[in-house]
């Protein structure tokens, strides 16, 4: 099992990027990959990569959440970051 690890103040983003072109045909196509979108929970972000939890766990008594899966991103392959909201503020709040 792993460590929990709280997320609360992490932001909600969006993430525009490109994934890796692949085919099985022997010619590649000359158009790129389509842009997929991640939407979730930051992680972390640096220079190199941002980790974006897309499931998390939510414990109703404490608060806490974790995250369960996701992506790392490499900054290379974003194309547009969007924050959303952050889930401690007023928009945020989760309603019982």
């Amino acid at each position: 099992m792993s460590k929990k690890k709280r997320i609360y103040k992490n932001p909600v983003c969006a993430i525009a990027w490109l994934d890796a072109t692949y085919t099985f045909k022997k010619k590649f196509s000359k158009e790129l990959a389509h842009a997929q979108v991640t939407t979730g929970f930051v992680i972390e972000a640096n220079d190199e990569y941002t980790n974006i939890a897309t499931n998390v766990n939510y414990n109703l008594k404490t608060g806490e959440l974790w995250p369960v899966d996701g992506f790392i991103i490499p900054k290379g392959a974003q194309l547009e970051f969007r924050k959303i909201v952050d889930l401690n503020d007023e928009k945020g709040k989760w309603k019982k």
